[in-house]
């Protein structure tokens, strides 16, 4: 179940995934590579029988390959082809990209909140950082501001340790996001850093 929900969330961009990339865990970045070649056999299939019909109408039979490629549909069939090949290099080297056209879709979308978060912005406060209940030195941070690049990919340090992150949640005014951060295992490579202080949100960017 778990693999067929990464299946679909490897579709979407990072922003479109929120929490459930989390319970897709691991099987994300392999459903990524599955969507991505299945997505260049439809487009090879859908373009080889697109290039059958063509022939006959086509100007120059000869170069009916290249008329063909340069129609919407060739161009459009070639740029999803791109598109499945890139997420599937992407795959290989363990990331998980959503296809190209949703990307589009996402910053029109972020631009968007960004504008309309401006309006009802919630005032800046530094962030609470509280050690969880249980004795295995998680952190849970509540910030009033989001921290977009925060994702199982992430490494986080604070106070000198390292911590990944393990869950996001929302909760209420004035931090309505909650981050839980657990200790880093020594043995996970470090994809990305991030130097983390309560104070920060005074100089994030994109607000």
């Amino acid at each position: 179940m778990d693999f067929l929900l990464a299946l679909l969330l490897s579709l979407v961009p990072p922003r479109y995934r929120g929490t459930l990339a989390h319970k897709a865990g691991t099987h994300l970045v392999r459903a990524a590579g599955v969507s991505a070649f299945f997505e260049i056999v439809v487009v090879c299939v859908f373009y080889a029988a697109g290039l059958v019909d063509y022939f006959p109408g086509a100007t120059i039979g000869p170069a009916a390959f290249l008329e063909y490629f340069f129609t919407w549909r060739g161009l459009l069939l070639a740029f999803f082809f791109l598109d499945g090949v890139l997420r599937l290099l992407a795959a290989i080297s363990g990331q998980a990209l959503g296809t190209m056209p949703l990307y589009v879709v996402a910053r029109i979308h972020g631009s968007l909140e960004r504008r309309a978060a401006r309006k009802r912005s919630i005032p800046l406060v530094a962030d609470i950082v509280e050690a969880t209940n249980d004795s295995s030195g998680a952190l849970r941070i509540s910030s009033c501001r989001p921290r977009k690049n925060w994702d199982k990919w992430m490494t986080v340090m604070y106070e000198e340790k390292l911590y990944e992150i393990a869950g996001a949640e929302l909760g209420d005014s004035p931090r309505p996001y909650i981050y839980l951060l657990r200790p880093k295992p020594e043995s996970k490579v470090i994809r990305g850093l991030h130097r983390y202080h309560p104070d920060e949100v005074f100089h994030l960017e994109g607000f």
